[in-house]
């Protein structure tokens, strides 16, 4: 199993969002950041097939399929944590995610303000560990995040 996230903007409904390809957050506002799991092993293929495959099977497009966490008795109990990771051992960022109450394949988490700079994230790359139940899975998306650094004054 080979899990990826996807980044989520415009969230609103479990129904009503959009995927991104990163996000993009102002360093001194707070932020709810979600994300959505996928198993890139198991893809959903359309459910009819072209004549012949289409043109060198390019008419045949497959998708990965969203994982949801916890499934079954021995994915329990399920916890997932995201860190930004920084080669100064002090700026590793940490935080828990918390699963869509609809859906366990949309989770999010906050991510605070920071007022002063250096303190943020280090690092636009985003580590996800998922654990269920005695099975641990981490993967990284790199350059899922953007920030865009407050003015700090004039030189």
């Amino acid at each position: 199993m080979r899990l990826t996230s996807t980044p989520i903007i415009n969230f609103s409904t479990i129904n009503d969002f959009q995927h991104a390809s990163q996000w993009t957050i102002r360093a001194s506002d707070p932020n709810t950041l979600y994300y959505q799991l996928f198993d890139l092993d198991n893809v959903a293929q359309p459910p009819y097939s072209p004549m012949n495959s289409g043109f060198f099977n390019a008419a045949i497009q497959t998708s990965p399929q969203r994982y949801i966490a916890g499934v079954g008795s021995s994915n329990q109990p399920f916890s997932m944590t995201v860190t930004f990771p920084s080669l100064d051992q002090t700026r590793i960022l940490t935080y828990t995610g918390t699963p869509d109450p609809s859906d366990a394949s949309v989770w999010s988490f906050s991510l605070p303000g920071y007022a002063i700079a250096g303190v943020g994230p280090a690092s636009g790359n985003v580590l996800f560990t998922l654990t269920q139940g005695a099975s641990k899975v981490s993967w990284t998306v790199v350059n899922m995040l953007a920030v865009e650094m407050t003015n700090q004054g004039c030189c």
